[in-house]
């Protein structure tokens, strides 16, 4: 069981920038909405607004998971440590399980060139509900969860 579970805010300066390198890796950024590479300055700014209905953790060295809380559902979101590899399973059940702490439903979006992604997420009980130009919307509900 992972136990190195930490809430961005609580991370040392030396792990908020092991983040932003994580983050800003060709690797990462093909997968997310903003593919620009993202300043300290601004990550740092980034960490300090954050506030209870969004939660970024920083799963060991794994990688990270975050969760935007709305009344009926968590938005949730991962990315791995680009420089690990076979970890995304791990990093999903854990999100996974953070997330159901909040709500009893989660929503997130994944690019339909994702494919690795969206097989994953189907194998933890996953289902598309929406597509949108090249985007996927995937909902997962605690009473048809996997893990």
């Amino acid at each position: 069981m992972i136990k190195d579970i930490k809430k961005f805010q609580d991370l040392s300066l030396e792990e908020k920038k092991e983040v932003l390198e994580w983050r800003n890796s060709d690797f990462v950024r093909q997968f997310m909405y903003d593919k620009n590479k993202i300043s300290l300055q601004n990550h740092l700014k980034f960490i300090d607004n954050l506030d209870e209905k969004k939660i970024y953790l920083k799963v060991a060295d794994l990688g990270v998971v975050n969760f935007k809380i709305f009344d009926k559902y968590v938005e949730f979101g991962i990315h791995k440590n680009p420089y690990k590899q076979k970890v995304g399973s791990k990093l999903l059940e854990i999100g996974i399980n953070e997330a159901f702490k909040y709500q009893n439903k989660i929503i997130l979006y994944v690019y339909e060139d994702n494919i690795k992604a969206i097989n994953l997420y189907k194998k933890f009980g996953f289902i598309e509900v929406d597509k949108k130009d090249n985007l996927i919307k995937m909902e997962l509900k605690n009473e048809n969860r996997t893990v």
